[in-house]
């Protein structure tokens, strides 16, 4: 076997050592930016759908939280009409009794 033999043989070996060794990062990248835009365009749409539900979610909470508002606030008004009328019936009554009692009271002592 002569030099010539041996030279071309490692041509050969350093020209697939070479092939290889470019062709497997290549693929590589090739498929992670492949991957990549799968991902990401899913992602879009996962996140456009995403965003869809919570805007529903939020007005269907703002409606509930109207309804609520607005029934509290009746309850506290109505209450607060209770208290004012029973406040006001018990001021006309209590002269009563006060004259009551101090009549009450002058016919004891006497």
């Amino acid at each position: 076997m002569t030099l010539e033999f041996w030279r071309d043989l490692s041509v050969v070996w350093i020209s697939i050592f070479f092939f290889l060794l470019c062709l497997v990062p290549l693929a590589v990248a090739f498929l992670a930016v492949h991957g990549m835009r799968k991902v990401l365009g899913g992602a879009q749409s996962g996140l456009e759908n995403l965003q869809n539900a919570s805007s529903q979610a939020r007005a269907k909470t703002e409606e509930t939280a109207a309804k609520v508002t607005s029934a509290v606030i009746q309850g506290q008004s109505k209450g607060e009409r209770a208290q004012a009328t029973l406040k006001q019936l018990l001021q006309r009554t209590a002269p009563d009794r006060d004259s009551a009692k101090s009549r009450n009271g002058s016919a004891s002592t006497q």
